[in-house]
This record gives C-alpha cells, structure tokens and sequence, in this order.
C-alpha cells in the first residue's frame, strides 16, 4: 500500500514547480487544478494512491529469492534463528512486490516474519493472531503516520531488534489467542490482515495529511541517502 503511494511521490518531487514534471504528473491523472495548490495536490495524490491499490492480494511460495539487502537479512535471520523460532518459505505479495519469509514460534499466537518491501526494505515484523481472526503486528519500522484498521494493526517500534519486538508481542498479547500456530496458520492469518485492510482503505480512503506525510517522510528518506552516499 505504501509502495503505491512512494512511486507517485518520486514521480511529484517538486512537481508542482515545474513544467515538465507537470506533463508528468498529468500522465497520472492530475489536473491544472489539481496543481494550484500544495493542498490541492495532496488531496489529488490522495484519491491516485487508492485507485492504484490492488483489490487483492495473494501470497505465493516462491522457491528461491535474492534478498535486497544480502546482510541485513542475515542479521535478522540469525536473530530470529538465536530466539529459536523457525524458518519457512517465503511468499511474495502478488500484484505487489513484497516479500514475506515466515518464522514459526514456539510461543502461543505468535509469529514473525522477514519483510522485503518498498520503501521500508528489510524488515522483521512479530504478529500477534486471536480467535476472532483479528490481528496485531509489531515491527521495527518508524512511525508511519497513517492510520490502522483497528482490527488489524500495525505498531511501528522503531529500529529495535527482534528481541524486543518479541518481547513487546509477549507482554501485550491477549488470552483469546489462537494458540499454537503452523505455517498455513501464519499464512492464512497474514494475508487476511492484508486484505481486509486493504478492502478497508479502499473504503475510507487516504487524508491529504496522510498523503503530505508520505511525500515527506520520502523526501527525508532520500535527502539522508543522498548525504551518506
């Protein structure tokens, strides 16, 4: 969903100034009107950002995968492999691009995945998964600013390692949990929490001020690469 959102804004940059990113961004629907404004153009980002989420999302096995960032991976699989959950198959987020490699855990309710999405990267999320079918997932990602469908939420944790994020799920989880949880569990349960957010966002939609904070977060996403490079 974020990805979406990060591609139209690499595209917007500073657009609004512009003749030439102008005629781009008219490519992707955006009016001279939508144009006149800083407001008016988050506003239209907005509704873009919904219309280019995909209806569903489907989980596939993937046989092999060729990690973006080879080290970061292995530091988060032997974190994992030291707390002693256990490795599964990764699955790829069809028509998006993430990727998701599951981890099951010895503890009730619980599992934990390595994500390799755009723009977040690689990162490692624990999941909290109850009776009612509803979820919540602990990563160590910063905020993002956006709202949650409250069934299904996401608590970003910041850059914490998956220790932490463990124990955080431990202490907060609830005794309606599900229990012990194999992998087409883990599956199942995650691609229900995409989906019925996704089917949730569709419906209520992005904020300008979603949509403004975004655009900014990406802006000092890359303004930080473009110093450290």
């Amino acid at each position: 969903m974020v990805a979406v959102g990060a591609g139209i804004g690499g595209v917007a940059g500073s657009a609004i100034q512009t003749w030439v990113r102008r005629r781009r961004l008219r490519r992707f629907g955006f009016t001279p009107a939508d144009l006149s404004s800083r407001e008016a153009f988050f506003k239209k980002w907005a509704e873009i950002i919904v219309q280019k989420m995909p209806e569903k999302i489907s989980l596939t096995r993937l046989d092999s995968y060729s990690w973006s960032k080879p080290s970061k991976y292995a530091d988060a699989r032997a974190a994992l492999e030291k707390l002693g959950l256990e490795r599964n198959p990764v699955f790829v987020a069809s028509p998006q691009k993430s990727v998701v490699e599951f981890w099951l855990s010895k503890e009730d309710g619980i599992f934990a995945a390595i994500l390799d999405s755009p723009p977040c990267g690689i990162h490692t999320e624990f999941v909290v998964s109850y009776q009612d079918g509803s979820t919540v997932s602990f990563e160590n990602t910063e905020e993002c600013g956006r709202r949650h469908l409250q069934n299904h939420d996401w608590i970003h944790c910041g850059t914490v390692g998956p220790d932490q994020l463990l124990e955080r799920a431990s202490k907060e989880r609830q005794p309606h949990h599900v229990g012990q949880m194999h992998l087409d569990d883990c599956v199942q349960a995650y691609g229900r929490a995409l989906n019925e957010s996704i089917a949730w966002r569709r419906r209520v939609g992005f904020t300008p001020a979603e949509a403004k904070g975004a655009y900014e977060r990406m802006h000092r996403k890359r303004s930080l690469l473009g110093r450290l490079s």
